[in-house]
């Protein structure tokens, strides 16, 4: 366990300033907006600001106040309550996002000692140089670290792959596992119903589901098959990262992040180099899958459902065919991104939840 502290050299902001004031770009048909993907004038308005205004020793400054260490190369931050009395909570991102999604929640858990915690392969956690690593092989690192920080017991949150991960560590390990929160359902790892037991609402819900993967889902068929080929372009042109990742946290989001928050996150994979690294997760996931079981740990729920894109409103029926729901909370604002779009309400959710596993 050793401390860490965030510090990137000189060059290389240089290097990534001289790269974004140099970017090529492309034509776009007129008027088609977001249809064939990320929008010219957005972008172009992004990629400016990137390299004009926003100001990454701000937040190298702002990032190291917190505390940070690694271990056995997975990079994380901890943050122990004030009263010494914490449950110990670890909390877990997906793709395309980081650890920076739950800083904003920290300051609102402090009834937690919360470990945060960055996947293997984005950002300050480097991936392993193999194949297999999924959601199994990750939560075991979890269930190792909160081990070796000194909880025998505790509480898991997270959404996208984190919600994956979340869910094979209670799988794996129900006597440690207190209890569960999700603010998304992995696909991955979604209830498998015969079309004959569902009910007209999960229905309904699986049709706009399938709807969204048809104009959707492009990226995860090329992740989970080529990553390296996109990985070429995108870890060689700050202004392409920003076109492929910002799409999502387009998309995906209900309102869109701010500029500032959107180029942190984008600069903390282009001066870790870990796009290509991180998009191994479909590949691994695809080819190296993990079946799941029905969950018997306490599991929350709650509903973000509002992305721009829509990808359907999951009821509650569904998600229990998977998980032994005991809290369910549908939310009135948030999409995808649930902890860095409503960090207030993510973590009242969770300290409601715990709270009341006693």
């Amino acid at each position: 366990m050793e401390p860490f502290r965030i510090h990137v050299a000189d060059e290389v902001v240089h290097d990534l300033r001289a790269r974004l004031r140099n970017a090529r770009w492309p034509d776009q048909v007129p008027g088609i907006g977001w249809e064939q993907g990320t929008e010219l004038d957005w972008l172009r308005r992004l990629v400016s600001y990137w390299a004009n205004e926003f100001d990454w020793r701000v937040w190298e400054r702002r990032l190291n106040a917190f505390n940070h260490f690694t271990w056995e190369g997975i990079h994380f931050v901890h943050q122990r309550a004030p009263s010494g009395q914490g449950v110990p909570l670890i909390l877990t991102h997906g793709w395309p996002s980081s650890f920076l999604d739950y800083l904003d929640l920290l300051p609102m858990l402090e009834h937690f000692d919360v470990v945060v915690p960055s996947l293997p392969g984005y950002g300050f956690s480097p991936r392993p140089p193999q194949v297999g690593i999924n959601y199994r092989y990750v939560s075991e690192r979890w269930h190792q670290l909160m081990s070796e920080l000194g909880y025998s017991r505790y509480g898991a949150s997270g959404y996208d792959f984190g919600a994956g991960v979340t869910t094979i560590l209670a799988l794996d390990h129900p006597q440690s596992v207190i209890g569960i929160h999700l603010t998304t359902l992995e696909s991955d790892l979604a209830p498998v119903v015969d079309d004959s037991e569902l009910s007209a609402a999960e229905r309904s819900y699986l049709a706009v589901n399938r709807g969204w993967d048809l104009t959707e889902r492009g990226y995860s068929a090329i992740q989970s098959t080529k990553p390296q080929t996109v990985g070429y372009g995108l870890n060689d042109s700050p202004a392409g990262l920003a076109a492929y990742l910002g799409e999502k946290w387009h998309s995906w989001s209900d309102v869109t992040p701010t500029d500032e928050f959107l180029c942190a996150t984008f600069t903390l994979y282009w001066i870790t180099q870990s796009v290509t690294s991180s998009m191994r997760d479909y590949w691994d996931n695809r080819w190296h899958p993990v079946a799941p079981s029905y969950i018997s740990t306490p599991t929350a729920f709650g509903v973000f459902a509002h992305q721009t894109v829509p990808e359907g409103d999951v009821p509650r029926s569904y998600v229990e065919r998977l998980y032994n729901i005991q809290r369910w909370t549908v939310f009135p604002r948030g999409g995808h991104f649930a902890p860095a779009e409503e960090p207030a309400a993510v973590a009242g959710d969770l300290t409601a939840f715990f709270g009341g596993l006693g």
